[in-house]
């Protein structure tokens, strides 16, 4: 009997201490500085329906989302809702600081990057952005400074800190002389007397063989992805690979970070199309990484956003337990294709001190209205009608009767008379010849420009899927004057054909997901805070960034395991 029990205790004892080992095996495992290349790729604002919904618009599942590991808490040193610059620092530095701080902790201290100490540790480096290449996120990686805002002076500290350099933002580096930024340097100029190579056409890339490169692909930020120049601007994926080519020559290893800067941006827009062609970009950037991870066991690739952007929800209200995203796939452009088109196509008048508001609908007097619109308009005295001829279209006004005929058919309209002059509602005028109106205002609301423009043929072959009324009236009723609404107003039709729902324009608070594959990967198990990122990167590339880097990951081994 005693036995009995011994060998079945012994059995449990043993199958415990096999199960603790294979955990220990997994958490924990990896040596100081075994990682000899590692690449970041942060998906700026990409939050878990982010992920939804491009999985869900491709059909299955993104490459990278087999690697999860855990999440990442977001919050800066002065707010649980963080923007690029004190998310980025956390990430780049391991430190905490305020929202739009560039690497400067809140005490005033400029703490060394991960960047910075694969650099001083003989190792090659490189920044990849779709934005422009000084803006937060790559930024805080090799520069400080108590303003992201201060991209001239952030643009001063990438030339010799940085091996390979690429994305947007030409700007920065060159001098008003030459259309840029810089009050007198040239920066083009001095990486190329640095030994850089300096491109700015993706048919540049096969010619690259240097060690460093400097390439700037746009005068300030590139397009989304759905909206890029094919021919001259090279992808996310692209850029991402001519760096790992790069830097993969130093027999020291590298550190890389890659940046999928505009799907923040898609989320600041409420713009769906661009958000999921953007994420669908970042993951052939990804699969780059992955490729190299996967011939060179030694490195390590890290996928993880630096916060959410927008609250984005699959689902909304109207539609129930619905969502509509396959709708997006006939878009060919982004919301600002959209909102750049119907500016474009749009003709504008000026709304004068004539003008007369009633119930919030603008009226000005039919003879000034036509001749903005180069029309022509005759006026028969004897039985008091008006014919109006503008844009191939053509139609009679009966003052008198008050009545308007469009080839001798009555059409409702709205007018009035006053002092012998009609006032014509320009709603019912861009009714009359086949157009919309909608009104741009000036910073004290005052109404100051009429854009008239057909609202479905312009819009409908972008987004790819009919407009409603509903939509076209939306669209018209928000002030002109300033693209950024009109664009963020796309985004809300399209966003709501998709059946998807948005609780922000503006950045979130909650932890995102976090993917790793290769070397030292399961490091990552679990919840970690942004300033751990690199504290356990600086331990697994052994580039010594922190003290007590063994104590720190034994504690992140004693909290998963306990």
């Amino acid at each position: 009997m005693f036995s009995k029990f011994y060998s079945r205790s012994a059995k449990v004892f043993i199958a415990a201490v096999l199960i603790w080992t294979s955990l220990v095996s997994v958490v924990g495992a990896e040596e100081k500085g075994s990682a000899k290349n590692v690449i970041l790729l942060i998906p700026d604002g990409m939050g878990i329906s982010y992920l939804t919904a491009t999985r869900i618009y491709k059909g299955e599942e993104l490459s990278f989302e087999r690697y999860v590991k855990g999440l990442m808490k977001t919050a800066s040193a002065d707010t649980n809702v963080t923007d690029s610059a004190a998310a980025g620092t956390a990430m780049a530095t391991g430190y905490k600081t305020n929202n739009g701080v560039i690497s400067v902790t809140p005490d005033g201290v400029k703490p060394d990057s991960i960047l910075d100490a694969a650099r001083e540790s003989g190792k090659s480096t490189g920044l990849v952005a779709t934005s422009r290449i000084t803006h937060a996120t790559p930024a805080v990686f090799t520069a400080h400074d108590p303003s992201r805002g201060n991209e001239v002076a952030l643009a001063t500290e990438y030339i010799n800190n940085v091996d390979v350099i690429l994305g947007g933002g030409r700007d920065m580096f060159l001098p008003e002389s030459e259309g840029g930024k810089q009050p007198e340097r040239n920066l083009v100029e001095e990486a190329k007397a640095a030994g850089y190579e300096y491109i700015t056409n993706r048919s540049e890339i096969g010619q690259v063989d240097g060690d460093q490169i400097l390439g700037l692909f746009a005068m300030s930020d590139l397009k989304y992805e759905i909206d890029r120049d094919k021919e001259n601007v090279p992808s996310l994926a692209e850029m991402t690979k001519l760096a790992v080519d790069t830097l993969s020559k130093n027999d020291k290893g590298f550190f890389l970070m890659v940046e999928g800067s505009q799907i923040d941006w898609a989320g600041h827009a409420n713009d769906p199309i661009a958000l999921i062609t953007d994420m669908l970009a970042f993951e052939e950037a990804v699969d780059v990484a992955l490729e190299f991870a996967r011939e060179n066991s030694d490195t390590l690739v890290v996928v993880v956003g630096d916060h959410e952007t927008g609250g984005m929800n699959i689902g909304n209200t109207p539609g129930g337990y619905q969502e509509n995203i396959a709708v997006l796939k006939n878009a060919t452009g982004s919301v600002n294709t959209v909102g750049a088109e119907l500016l474009s196509k749009a003709i504008t008048t000026d709304v004068g001190s004539s003008v007369r508001v009633v119930n919030h609908d603008i009226y000005m007097p039919l003879r000034e209205v036509v001749d903005q619109l180069d029309g022509k308009l005759d006026y028969n005295g004897t039985d008091l009608t008006v014919d109006v001829e503008i844009a191939n279209s053509a139609f009679t006004v009966n003052l008198p009767e008050k009545s308007v005929k469009v080839a001798s058919q009555e059409q409702e309209s709205d007018f009035f008379v006053e002092n012998g002059t009609a006032y014509f509602n320009l709603k019912s005028i861009a009714e009359l010849i086949g157009l919309q109106v909608a009104y741009g205002q000036d910073e004290d609301g005052n109404v100051t420009t009429a854009y008239w423009v057909d609202v479905k043929q312009v819009v409908e072959p972008i987004v790819g899927f009919k407009l409603t009324e509903e939509d076209v009236a939306q669209l018209t009723s928000v002030n002109w004057n300033n693209a950024t609404t009109l664009i963020n107003e796309v985004g809300t039709v399209v966003s709501g054909h998709a059946l998807i729902s948005w609780g922000s324009r503006h950045h979130t608070g909650e932890e995102l997901p976090l993917y790793a594959y290769g070397k030292g990967a399961n490091e990552f198990v679990g919840l970690i805070d942004n300033t751990n990122l690199p504290r356990i990167l600086s331990y697994l590339m052994g580039v010594e960034l922190f003290e007590n880097e063994e104590a720190f990951m034994q504690e992140l081994e004693k909290r998963r395991n306990q």
